[in-house]
């Protein structure tokens, strides 16, 4: 490549909001600017609005439009079972994915692939047609722990204590061999890919040995054994929805709460009109907004249960949440941040995935209260807790520490840093 040449960057994400949003604040910074030819590689349901944002968009597997969102959105809470059923499903498409993704790569000869952390096959592509590549990773504590308190064991929390590091020692035990023995039951799938789980220095290689950016803050991190690749970027969830949306009138109301379950948790949208029925029989003065998170019915009536909820299909991050005064969420990363980013305290009531891991970095950095989502009266206790509380130093604190990152300044000296080599 010479100095007149665009550097080519090829993206790899999945269609889903929690993964193709943060990829975007990551690049935000780039998309316009003349030095760099992107293409996202994704699914048919992004396409538009990618286009509409002005970025090149290569369909994968054209021919199955809905697969991705099919397998994503469960119709209850996942389990160990459901994990692999979900891997199994993923790893039908993975001979046809990587097909196609390598018949792009060669085409269009990128300099560097960002793969998000759940798109394995670019990284074995990139690693195979010697390109470089950089992990973009939304969740940065699903890397495994090598001597801290693990995560997705349903949300522990870091402790002190011999007891405790005989935990830690059997939950990672659990979780390296769960993964072992799913990659043995694929055996037969990941062979032809001539895939490994971990490296000889054990480090895993579904993540990039190049560069690893996790799109979160330090500040709200307790572990302290990420790989030498592995860089806090920083949180990405700026809004790129061009539509206009409208606010309700609030102004008879002392306070506004707004309440989303994010866009997988199909099985959850339920429960948050009912948690907001409860709330507002306690607190008739309050207003509740309710979310579901779903673009597709944006355009769709506003519901209205009483006459203080609003439950609105699909509700705009950065139209509503500046103008409320509390958060009830499912610890997903995106309205996380964004609770973060515009200074609104919460109440985490974790779902699935990630979610329990979210709740106890947020209660250990005194920005919200956790509740369970099987003790209704767990959720109104923190509400209460949440609405009680006068002071936020904390969350106000980490609110200015959020403006100091800029994910995409780290993301260009990555870039340069690679293509140099």
């Amino acid at each position: 490549m010479n100095g007149c040449e665009k550097i080519k960057i090829d993206i790899v994400v999945p269609p889903y909001s929690g993964h193709l949003n943060p990829v975007l604040g990551l690049i935000k910074d780039l998309i316009n600017d003349e030095k760099y030819d992107i293409c996202i590689h994704t699914g048919a349901k992004k396409k538009e609005f990618l286009n509409n944002l002005g970025i090149k968009c290569e369909v994968v597997l054209k021919d199955k439009p809905s697969v991705f969102e099919n397998i994503v959105n469960t119709s209850k809470q996942t389990n160990m079972f459901i994990y692999y059923k979900q891997f199994r499903s993923n790893m039908a498409l993975v001979p046809e994915l990587v097909k196609e993704l390598e018949e792009k790569f060669r085409e269009r000869k990128p300099d560097v692939i960002i793969a998000d952390f759940i798109a394995a096959p670019a990284g074995m592509i990139a690693d195979k047609l010697g390109i470089p590549w950089i992990s973009s990773m939304p969740t940065p504590f699903i890397v495994e722990s090598k001597t801290t308190t693990p995560t997705y064991m349903g949300g522990w929390y870091p402790r002190e204590g011999l007891i405790y590091k005989i935990r830690d020692a059997v939950g990672r035990f659990v979780i390296r061999n769960f993964k072992r023995a799913v990659c043995f039951l694929a055996r037969k799938e990941l062979k032809p890919l001539g895939f490994k789980l971990y490296d000889k220095n054990g480090e895993e290689n579904i993540y990039s040995h190049y560069s690893m950016l996790g799109l979160g803050m330090k500040e709200l991190e307790f572990r302290d054994d990420f790989p030498k690749q592995f860089i806090h970027a920083g949180p990405c969830c700026e809004g790129f929805d061009k539509n206009k949306y409208e606010f309700p009138d609030t102004k008879k109301y002392g306070k506004v709460i707004f309440l989303t379950s994010g866009t997988h948790v199909l099985w959850g949208k339920n429960d948050l009109v009912e948690i907001a029925k409860e709330l507002s029989e306690i607190y008739p003065d309050t207003c509740y907004i309710v979310s579901f998170g779903n673009y597709a019915k944006k355009d769709e009536p506003v519901e209205k249960p009483a006459d203080n909820i609003f439950v609105y299909q699909y509700a705009d991050y950065d139209t509503f949440l500046p103008k409320v005064d509390y958060i009830i969420h499912h610890g997903g990363t995106g309205i996380l941040y964004n609770g973060i980013k515009f200074n609104k305290p919460s109440v985490i009531i974790p779902h699935d995935y990630d979610q329990f891991d979210y709740a106890v970095r947020a209660e250990i950095a005194e920005i919200g209260f956790p509740a369970s989502l099987k003790s209704r009266k767990s959720v109104i206790d923190a509400v209460g807790k949440m609405l009680n509380k006068k002071e936020w130093k904390k969350l106000e604190k980490m609110s200015e520490d959020f403006k100091k990152y800029n994910p995409s300044d780290v993301l260009k000296r990555e870039i340069e840093r690679l293509v140099k080599k």
